[in-house]
């Protein structure tokens, strides 16, 4: 017993050892659309994770009931003009309607196809002038296709119609309908072969045949997956691709923003921008940070920003108070000028000393006086000099105040003429350096100090007036600098700061999204080993039908392989030229792709669970060597078997090896005469086709006599041929003889006679003693001497006829 398709994938899920989370996403994919959401949204899983009983593999097989085709009727289309009929035995076997080019056996084929599948190979990919031309030239009235069916086990037959008015120009301008005997008409799709149609697909054009292999990788591997019964693995890998494309879009969306807002932020000269730029590269950017510098929470101290941002706020010393302060400055030196500056310093050092005096004797008592070392410093010194300092100290009081005062004011004219501000130091932009030079000259002229106190306060009144203009400058080009920077930082900060919104919303889902991934990634690689499990049936009768349809051919077909998905996937055919290994399509010739893509068509189209028992060949021995078409009939007769196999071939090549061959086979040929009269008669074996000719022409009454003596030969000689090579090739192939020998023996034996005796012998001998028999003796005097040198006008020529007849029945036979 064959195990289901979730049960197998819940094994590989046990087998791989992956967690129950991802194992849970898998089967909900399995089950359906609803299910898989329903767990997205909610995590239950939809079934137990356990081993199933069944230790099969993923395949899957069943006997179904089969359709087989029991006529076909066309009527006014393509090749066709009145109405044609032809009548199949529905139930296994092989039918080959054979019929030259442009005789009307491929419509038949279309007209099928057309009537199933509602178009044709042959129009595929094409321009429109193929379809244009549908319609016959000769039946100008009445289109119409009609397909009788019968099923395995109903009694009752299927008509499938396709009809067309007469004034129809369009191909698709038709009516279709199918109806079961006794019941109501309806549509095609009630039949439920749309699905199998595309599947298991019974029909197979010559076109079709040459583009299977030629077309694409991506064709045949569909061909070959759509009957391996592995729909549920491909549709959970779309259910899971379509949410992870979904969730996944708007994190491709907030990257592919991320990528552009960071180009636009380096385009800045920003230190703000240059500084999100740098953060924005990163696949993984710091939203916080990117979002601190953009709302300004974050200060940027880089850059032009921070330079302009100091010069902005630069202000110039308070020069409005220079006047007053220069003025103290004068006052101050004024005083101290009057109060003699000089003396009194003498005067004031001498009490500092006698201060200082006093206070070591008061500390250490009485001493000698360690300046003069003279005088004693005792009490009496101290009282004295106590009272000479507090007198001194009362007069120069007013002088100690000037001194006081002078250097208060030239503290505060030092402090007003301070050093350039290191913003000035430098232009943080090209186009600031003249207004910052202006200034920067201004602050250093005002800064300069001159030595003397009234040089210093004339200096602070006349720089003054120089510098408060250069510094307003500054400030003004700055903020207009600023300015200008934030018009354009400020929109794209605006985005980058709802960019920051954007992607850490899209984040979220990260888990999901990486969730989903490792599963579509596992679960192709089932999906990839459930259907070359299940290929492998179809792949050993692939090789079987290779192995004789090859015949001569140097390649062997060793395997296929479904491998890659999506825009990648292909069909690996390996296989082994002359025992070495070689990739099969690149060394294969022409004949060889045909055969091989038949030998693909074949175990696709005759699976058990196709609901068709029926296979229609168009053309196969086209591009296929003799040893070839002799494999194919070997093969054809196998399948018939359990399969009502049609070919139809444009030339005697495959009747030819089916009447060799001894094969069960109904040959039909198809004949198109003036107006597209299309007529199907079931076919004689050439020899006895000419032999019915050859009578035909002497009963001709109102032949001239010359012109039947001149054409008999002829076709008598075509009659011997034809039964003598069928003879030959049966009796050599059947003795195990290479067909090429064969071919080459007969094409050497270039003389009736010695064709005769290949049939007669197996080699090219004398006949004396076969011809011993008069009529064969006559007879093949007709088709020699008389080809060559005519027939007596006297002679019976009705009777050499006969005797030619009987001739070819001795070949036929054997008879010695």
């Amino acid at each position: 017993m064959t195990q289901d398709l979730v049960s197998w994938v819940t094994d590989q899920i046990i087998e791989a050892g992956i967690d129950n989370d991802f194992g849970y996403l898998v089967l909900a994919a399995l089950e359906g659309d609803a299910e898989f959401d329903g767990f997205l949204a909610d995590g239950k899983p939809t079934r137990e994770i356990r081993p199933s009983s069944d230790s099969g593999t993923a395949g899957s097989a069943r006997e179904v009931g089969g359709t087989f085709l029991k006529s076909i009727e066309v009527e006014g289309f393509r090749g066709i003009g009145d109405k044609v009929t032809l009548d199949l035995i529905p139930e296994p076997g092989l039918t080959v309607i054979a019929g030259r080019n442009g005789s009307g056996k491929s419509s038949l084929a279309e007209a099928l196809e057309l009537v199933l599948t509602g178009s044709t190979y042959r129009w595929k990919n094409r321009t429109a002038p193929w379809k244009q031309h549908w319609r016959n030239l000769h039946q100008a009235k009445d289109a119409g296709i009609t397909v009788t069916v019968t099923e395995e086990g109903v009694e009752k037959l299927t008509t499938i119609r396709s009809e067309w008015a007469a004034d129809a120009k369009d191909v698709d301008d038709r009516t279709v309908w199918s109806q079961v005997h006794g019941q109501q008409r309806q549509g095609l799709e009630e039949l439920g072969w749309s699905g199998p149609l595309e599947t298991f697909r019974p029909l197979l054009s010559y076109d079709e045949l040459g583009g299977l292999l030629v077309e694409g990788q991506a064709p045949l591997y569909d061909a070959l997956a759509t009957v391996l019964g592995v729909e549920q693995l491909t549709d959970a890998l779309k259910r899971i691709g379509d949410r992870l494309k979904a969730l996944k879009a708007p994190q491709a969306a907030a990257t592919a923003e991320r990528k552009t807002l960071q180009v636009q932020a380096a385009g800045l000269d920003d230190a703000r921008a240059v500084e999100v730029a740098a953060l924005l590269k990163k696949t993984a950017p710091d939203v916080d940070a990117i979002r601190a510098v953009v709302t300004g929470a974050a200060q940027v101290n880089t850059g032009p920003i921070a330079a302009l941002r100091a010069l902005a706020a630069l202000t110039a010393p308070d020069t409005e108070h220079a006047e007053t302060i220069s003025g103290a400055l004068r006052s101050a030196v004024q005083s101290m000028a009057t109060a003699g500056e000089e003396a009194s310093q003498r005067e004031l050092d001498r009490i500092k000393l006698r201060k200082t005096a006093l206070t070591v004797h008061k500390k250490h008592g009485d001493m000698p006086c360690p300046v003069c070392a003279g005088a004693t410093l005792d009490a009496g010194w101290a009282e004295t000099s106590a009272a000479l300092v507090k007198k001194a100290e009362e007069e120069l009081a007013g002088l100690t105040h000037a001194r006081e005062e002078l250097d208060r004011s030239r503290q505060a004219v030092l402090q007003l003429v301070a050093k350039r501000p290191a913003a000035l130091d430098k232009a943080p932009l090209p186009e600031l350096e003249d207004v910052v030079a202006a200034a920067r000259a201004a602050w250093d002229a005002w800064a300069t100090r001159p030595e003397g106190d009234l040089d210093l306060a004339d200096h602070v009144v006349r720089e003054s007036a120089s510098l408060t203009i250069p510094i307003a400058n500054v400030r003004a080009a700055a903020t207009a600098a600023i300015n200008e920077l934030d018009d354009a930082w400020a929109p794209v900060a605006a985005r980058i700061a709802g960019w920051c919104d954007t992607w850490t919303e899209s984040q979220s889902t990260k888990p999901l999204v990486d969730q989903l991934a490792a599963a579509e990634t596992w679960l192709k690689q089932v999906d990839a080993r459930a259907k070359n499990e299940r290929l492998v049936p179809i792949v050993d009768e692939a090789r079987a039908a290779w192995t004789k349809l090859r015949q001569e051919s140097n390649v062997e077909l060793v395997g296929l392989e479904l491998t890659g998905s999506k825009n990648q996937r292909r069909v690996a055919i390996s296989a082994t030229v002359d025992g070495e290994e070689a990739s099969a399509l690149p060394v294969m010739s022409q004949g060889e792709l045909h055969a091989l893509a038949l030998a693909l068509f074949l175990p696709r189209a005759s699976m058990v669970d196709s609901p068709f028992r029926f296979l229609v060949i168009d053309d196969p021995v086209q591009a296929m060597d003799p040893a070839k078409v002799d494999g194919l009939a070997e093969l054809l007769a196998e399948l018939a078997k359990t399969r009502q196999v049609i070919v139809l071939s444009h030339d005697d090549r495959l009747p030819a090896a089916i009447r060799r061959s001894r094969v069960g086979a109904h040959l039909y040929e198809v004949r198109r005469g003036a107006s597209s009269a299309v007529e199907i008669i079931k076919a004689e074996d050439p020899a006895q086709r000419y032999l019915a000719d050859a009578f035909a022409l002497i009963g001709d009454t109102e032949l001239p006599s010359e012109t039947v003596l001149r054409a008999l030969p002829g076709l008598l000689r075509m009659a011997v041929e034809s039964a003598a090579r069928d003879r030959y090739f049966g009796q050599a192939l059947n003795g195990g003889a290479r067909l090429a020998d064969v071919e080459s023996a007969w094409s050497a034996a270039q003389q009736t006679a010695k064709r005769v005796s290949l049939a007669v012998h197996g080699e090219v001998k004398n006949l004396d003693a076969w011809l011993t028999k008069s009529y064969r003796k006559d007879g093949l005097g007709v088709v020699t001497s008389g080809f060559h040198g005519g027939i007596s006008e006297r002679s019976d020529l009705k009777d050499l006829t006969r005797c030619v007849e009987r001739m070819v029945e001795d070949l036929r036979k054997g008879t010695k």
